[in-house]
C-alpha cells in the first residue's frame, strides 16, 4: 500500500463497521416489528420493554445511523481534502456521493417507523417539503406518501424502501466502491502526486505521470497485512464500541404516539437534517420552497460535478483556496445553523415515565411549552431557577390542586411571584390540560412511585 498513510484512511472502513451494526441490528428489529398504523407504535414498546435486549439494540440502531451519517460525511471531507476525487477516482467519487444520498435516505425512510408524534410531524414537513418540487411535486409526495395523505400507505412504502430498496441499493454500491478501490489502490498523500506534475490532469501526459508517481508510493509502503487491516479493525471496534456505549447509556427516543390532529406539536428533525431546518425560518415564506428544493439541488449538482470541473493537478488543500474557503464557509456554516435551531428551541421538556401521554396531556405540555414555564422552572436539571423544580411535582400534588393553584397562585402562598394564569390568560379548560400535563412529571420513577399528596386547599373566607 503506498507510503504514510493516516489514520483519517480509516473512515471507510469505519463506515462499513457502523452500517454492518445497521445490518444486524435492523434485522433483528424488523423480526418484531409491525408496519401498520394500529401495531407499529406499540410494537416498538414491545422490543423496548419485552424483547431481549430489545432496547439496546434499537439503542444500537438508533446511534450507528447517526455514526454513519458523521463518519460518510468525515469520509468524503477527507476524500475532498486530499484531492483524492480527481484522476482516476472520478467514478469512485460519484460512487461515494450516491452512499452519501442512501445513507440520508435511510435516515429520512426510518424516521417514521416508530409512528411517534415526532416521526408522523417530521415526516409530514419532509413530504410537504418534496412536495414544492417545480413541475415533479405533487407526484414526488404521491410517490413517498403512497397516496394524498400521510397514512398506511406511507409507512409501509417506507419500511419497504428502508428495509428492502436502500439495503439493496448501498450493498451493491459498496461492492462498486470496494472493486474499484481494489483496482485503483487506496489514494496516497497529495505531496506524493504533485511533485513534477502537469497542470491539469486532463492532460495527455498526465496519465503517464499518474502511474510512474503512484508506483514511487508503493515501493516504499506499508503492509497491507497486518499493518493496514490492523489500523482498520481497531477503528472498527471502537465504533462499535462507542455505539453501544451510547445505546446503553442514552438509548432510543420514543415519544407519545402519533396524533395527527395534534396541530400543536412541533416537529424537529435529527441534527444533520438541521442546517437546512432553521435556513427555512430564516428566510420568508415565499422563497421557502425556492429554498427547500433549491439548496439540497445545488449541493447535489456541485458534488457531482466536481470532480470534471476542477482539472488542475493540485491536490492538497492548502494549496486550494477556493476549496479551502468553500470547505470552512460549509462546515462553518452548518455548525452556526445547528447551533441557532438548537438555541430557538429551548429547554427541551423530558417526555413522560411509563406510559403515553393522553390527548388532553400533550395539549397541556404544549402550553407548558408556549407559557416559557421552563424559563421558569426545571424538569431533571432542564429549566430556569426562578421557580421550584417541578421534576417530581406529581408526587406531591394531583391535578385538581394544580389546577388551583395555577389559576391564582397567591390564594396558597400570598408572597408567591408567579403570575395568574386564570381567564383571561388561560381559559379553565387550558389550565386544566396544563394540570394534567404537569401531574405526570414524576422523575424517573415513572407510574412505580407512590404519590405522597400533600394537597392543602385554602379555607373559603368567611361571611362578615
Amino acid at each position: 500500500m503506498p507510503a504514510r498513510l493516516t489514520w483519517w484512511h480509516t473512515l471507510g472502513s469505519a463506515t462499513l463497521a457502523a452500517f454492518a451494526v445497521q445490518l444486524v441490528t435492523g434485522i433483528v428489529l424488523a423480526t418484531y416489528y409491525s408496519p401498520s398504523p394500529d401495531h407499529a407504535y406499540e410494537s416498538i414498546r414491545f422490543i423496548d420493554h419485552q424483547v431481549l435486549s430489545g432496547s439496546l439494540l434499537r439503542g444500537m440502531h438508533h446511534w450507528g445511523a447517526s455514526a454513519m451519517v458523521v463518519l460518510i460525511l468525515a469520509h468524503l471531507i477527507r476524500v475532498f481534502s486530499v484531492g483524492a476525487y480527481k484522476y482516476p477516482r472520478e467514478i469512485n467519487w460519484l460512487v461515494g456521493v450516491g452512499l452519501l444520498f442512501i445513507v440520508l435516505a435511510f435516515s429520512f425512510t426510518g424516521y417514521l417507523l416508530p409512528w411517534d408524534q415526532k416521526a408522523y410531524w417530521a415526516t409530514a414537513v419532509g413530504t410537504n417539503i418534496a412536495g414544492t418540487t417545480p413541475l415533479l411535486g405533487a407526484k414526488l409526495a404521491t410517490l413517498l406518501r403512497g397516496g394524498g395523505e400521510l397514512g398506511a400507505a406511507t409507512l409501509t412504502r417506507f419500511y419497504a424502501f428502508h428495509v428492502l430498496w436502500f439495503p439493496t441499493l448501498l450493498g451493491i454500491l459498496v461492492l462498486v466502491h470496494l472493486v474499484i478501490l481494489i483496482r485503483q489502490g487506496i489514494a496516497p498523500r497529495p505531496h506524493a502526486l504533485e511533485q513534477g506534475a502537469p497542470a491539469r490532469t486532463n492532460a495527455p501526459t498526465y496519465p503517464g505521470y499518474y502511474r510512474a508517481a503512484y508506483a514511487a508510493t508503493k515501493r516504499a509502503g506499508v503492509r497491507f497485512w497486518p499493518d493496514v487491516v490492523g489500523k482498520d479493525a481497531i477503528v472498527a471496534l471502537g465504533v462499535v464500541t462507542a455505539i453501544v456505549l451510547l445505546a446503553l447509556a442514552l438509548g432510543a427516543p420514543l415519544e407519545a404516539p402519533a396524533d395527527p390532529t395534534d396541530t400543536a406539536y412541533v416537529p424537529r428533525p435529527e441534527w444533520y437534517f438541521l442546517p437546512l431546518y432553521q435556513i427555512l425560518k430564516l428566510v420568508p415564506g415565499s422563497l421557502e420552497s425556492l429554498v427547500a428544493v433549491g439548496v439540497p439541488t445545488a449541493l447535489v449538482v456541485v458534488l457531482i460535478a466536481l470532480p470534471f470541473f476542477d482539472r488542475r493537478s493540485t491536490r492538497n488543500l492548502l494549496h486550494r483556496p477556493i476549496g479551502l474557503a468553500a470547505l470552512v464557509v460549509v462546515l462553518g456554516g452548518s455548525g452556526l445553523l445547528i447551533g441557532a435551531a438548537v438555541r430557538s428551541a429551548g429547554p427541551p421538556i423530558p417526555p413522560e415515565v411509563g406510559r403515553p401521554l393522553t390527548s388532553m396531556e400533550r395539549a397541556g405540555r404544549a402550553l407548558f411549552q408556549s407559557q416559557q414555564c421552563v424559563g421558569c422552572h426545571k424538569i431533571l436539571g432542564k429549566g430556569g431557577e426562578q421557580g421550584p423544580d417541578l421534576t417530581t411535582v406529581g408526587l406531591r400534588h394531583t391535578s385538581a390542586w394544580l389546577h388551583s393553584y395555577i389559576e391564582l397562585p397567591t390564594r396558597f402562598h400570598p408572597e408567591s411571584r408567579m403570575p395568574a394564569y386564570g381567564p383571561p390568560v388561560l381559559s379553565h379548560e387550558e389550565i386544566e390540560e396544563l394540570a394534567e400535563y404537569v401531574a405526570t412529571l414524576r422523575g424517573k420513577a415513572g407510574l412505580e412511585a407512590q404519590p405522597q399528596f400533600v394537597d392543602t386547599f385554602p379555607e373559603p373566607p368567611k361571611p362578615k
